[in-house]
This record gives structure tokens, C-alpha cells and sequence, in this order.
């Protein structure tokens, strides 16, 4: 694919280099069918996407800027940043069937990889990148100006990192039930100057590691459909979540990935998961995405927890602050 990406070089993707080096890269290790899609996608969906009314420019730029923040913090060539992709996307193509969750944390959460698709996947996977402007643009519509708040199975913490752009004056926690994810994470906060307000540990959501109601805004994102039990999640989510607190949820509806041990059927499924633990949906969306390797169809909802009259304060082992006056006070209403 050398000859393409050199003509792509001639183009207005030229000044793109970060995702030119990697896909050139990730070009020499994948087979012919794959660099047809690759040259498919490189070439033809700019000015397709333009016919749409989106803006190209700002696509490659988000993703340009994804890969420079994925070389910068793994210290890694774009070829061996490609070797440790093709390493997923093998896995994802011999691994025809569910795997358990036990299987599922050896073959892919214990690997050094993860992290690296995790953050990879917000540059060009179409579900990645809503997910993230659903985050941000939920997250930028919240009055309070001060708030605690946690992404549940983080992965690479890119997302956590962007609320805390977002919001300067927000403290965050990430939770992951990966190492390497939380090691990622550690650097992409530094690298992304948010470290000083940014904590992250491992642990499952199944038993959280934080106070009850202590948290103002919840994220779990891509992780329901990663756990043997959902309702149990659901339930230590509406534990922790604080008084007027807000819970932003996206799950697959249609999974293909190796690694989910379920998926929510439809928007009613998952409001009824939310709702049996006790929280309100205030929104729920279904968005669909056309891409190679991605889930099809996706549910972002947005819950609010009820106003309970004395949170009990557990000992949990994560330090956390007292439960923040937005949260006290009910101020983060959209």
C-alpha cells in the first residue's frame, strides 16, 4: 500500500502524518482484502462524507491527533503500534464465540494490547468517536462548576481525560479491572496534563471500591456487556451515585466482539435495568454505525439518581472526597 499512502501524502490527507505512518504501517502487516478497505476508506470516505455534510477535516484531525497521543504515551514506532493492533484483530477473528469472563481477562484485558485498542478505537471507529461527543456533550450541558466524577472500565482513560478538559475544575477517578490499562491511563493523564486531578485504580464493577453516594457523575461506557452480571452492576452504579447524581451509560445492542458476554437488546431492555436500580432515565438514544469491525447499532442513555434522605458512607479502600456540595445541593440537572 506504499504507492497509496504516498498519493494520499500528495493530497489533503498529507499533513495527517500520524495516521499515514500508521496506516502504512499497519498496511505491511494485514492481508491484500484489508488494505482494499483501508485504501476504500482512506480514498473514497473523505469525499463521501463530504456529500453527507460532515466535516473531513475535523475527522482527520481528531484522528491524527488520537494517534499522536497513542505514540506519545506508548513510546511506541507506528510498527510495532501495528503489531500490537493486528494482535486484537486476530484474536477477534479466531474467536468466533463468546469467551467467559475469566477467559476474556487472560486472552485480552491482561494483555499489554488493550489499552492500545481501547484508545485507538476514538480515532476511527464511528461508535467510538459518538460515544466520546455523547459524553462531552452530556457532560458540558451539567450547571455544576465542581463535581467527582468516575469512568467505570476506563480502558486507556482517553475519555476520562477529555470530561477533565472539558470541565477544569471537575475531579476524576478511573476504574478499570485492567493493569495495563491503569499504567496507560496514568501516562495519558500526565501527557494530557489532567493528572493532577485524575486517579486511577483497578477493580470490577461488580464490587466497587467507592463510598456510597459519594460519586456526582457516573461514566460506564462499552463495560455493562463486558460482565457476567448486569443487574448487579446496575445496583453498586446506583450505590455510589450521590443524590441528583447523573449515570451516562452506552452499550451495543448488536455485540460481534469476543469479549461481550451479552448485549441489551433494545432502549427498553436497558431503561429497565436502570430503572430497577432505582435510578430515572432522563434520555435514551439508539444510533446505528456502517463500518468494518464495529458493532452495528448502539443505546446512549443518561439516568439520574432519586433524592435519598442519608447516604450511608461506607469504608471502601478508594479514597474519595465527602460528597460534593453539586451533587448535595442537586445542581447537576441538564
Amino acid at each position: 500500500m506504499t504507492w497509496q499512502v504516498r498519493l494520499f501524502a500528495r493530497t489533503r490527507l498529507g499533513v495527517y502524518k500520524n495516521c499515514l505512518d500508521l496506516i502504512e504501517a499497519y498496511s505491511e502487516l494485514a492481508p491484500w482484502w484489508e488494505r482494499v478497505l483501508l485504501t476504500i476508506y482512506a480514498g473514497v470516505g473523505p469525499p463521501l462524507a463530504r456529500c453527507l455534510g460532515s466535516s473531513t477535516r475535523n475527522l482527520w484531525h481528531h484522528a491524527d491527533t488520537i494517534v499522536a497521543d497513542l505514540l506519545a504515551v506508548s513510546g511506541m514506532s507506528p510498527q510495532d503500534l501495528a503489531k500490537s493492533l493486528r494482535q486484537y484483530v486476530r484474536l477477534k477473528r479466531e474467536e468466533d464465540h463468546k469467551l467467559s469472563f475469566e477467559r476474556a481477562r487472560e486472552c485480552i484485558y491482561d494483555q499489554a494490547f488493550y489499552p492500545l485498542v481501547t484508545h485507538f478505537t476514538f480515532a476511527f471507529q464511528p461508535s467510538a468517536v459518538a460515544r466520546m461527543r455523547f459524553v462531552r456533550r452530556t457532560v458540558e450541558s451539567f450547571s455544576a462548576s465542581s463535581a467527582i466524577v468516575a469512568d467505570l472500565g476506563c480502558g486507556s482513560g482517553a475519555m476520562l481525560c477529555e470530561v477533565l478538559k472539558v470541565r477544569p475544575n471537575w475531579t476524576g477517578y478511573g476504574l478499570d479491572i485492567s493493569e495495563a490499562a491503569i499504567n496507560y491511563a496514568r501516562r495519558l493523564a500526565t501527557h494530557k496534563e489532567v493528572a493532577a486531578r485524575a486517579q486511577f485504580q483497578t477493580g470490577c464493577l461488580m464490587n466497587l471500591p467507592f463510598a456510597s453516594g459519594s460519586l456526582d457523575v457516573i461514566i460506564a461506557s462499552e463495560v455493562i456487556e463486558h460482565l457476567p452480571r448486569p443487574k448487579r452492576v446496575f445496583e453498586e452504579l446506583s450505590r455510589v451515585l450521590a443524590p441528583g447524581g447523573q449515570l451516562l451509560v452506552t452499550v451495543p445492542a448488536e455485540s460481534h466482539t469476543p469479549a461481550h458476554m451479552h448485549a441489551v437488546s433494545s432502549a427498553e431492555d436497558l431503561c429497565g435495568l436502570i430503572e430497577q436500580a432505582g435510578l430515572a432515565v432522563t434520555s435514551v438514544e439508539t444510533k446505528w454505525h456502517v463500518s468494518y469491525g464495529d458493532d452495528r447499532k448502539h443505546i446512549f442513555a443518561v439516568a439520574k439518581a432519586g433524592r435519598k434522605s442519608t447516604p450511608k458512607i461506607d469504608p471502601y479502600s478508594f479514597p474519595l472526597p465527602q460528597i460534593s456540595s453539586a451533587a448535595s445541593s442537586g445542581i447537576l440537572s441538564s
